[in-house]
């Protein structure tokens, strides 16, 4: 597993996902950055594609797949043992817009 510095997109594989859920950058940044950062990646191609950046924190797990134990990105509301900081972007329905923000 690679390591990721505060700004770093974190690059995951989405299976059998046409689309994935949510990217990720690793830190707490502005969602003017995060975005700047996705086109950057070519994640996305435009702003209208992803919701408001949230922020929130997450750990690498371990989760048992069909061909072996594959590397899982998992988020949490809250700090804790082993959790970084990470922004979100959600995609569709997982997107977070300002109307619904916490």
């Amino acid at each position: 597993m690679s390591r990721y510095k505060d700004g770093d997109y974190i690059y995951l594989v989405w299976e059998d996902v046409g689309t994935p859920d949510a990217f990720f950058i690793k830190g707490h940044v502005s969602h003017k950055d995060g975005i700047e950062k996705l086109i950057g990646e070519c994640a996305i191609d435009s702003e209208d594609e992803v919701g408001e950046a949230n922020h929130c924190y997450a750990r690498w797990s371990m989760e048992p797949r069909e061909d072996g134990n594959g590397h899982i990105l998992k988020t949490y509301k809250s700090t804790g043992r082993g959790r970084f900081k990470v922004t979100e972007f959600g995609v569709g329905i997982f997107a977070k817009t300002k109307e619904n923000e916490e």
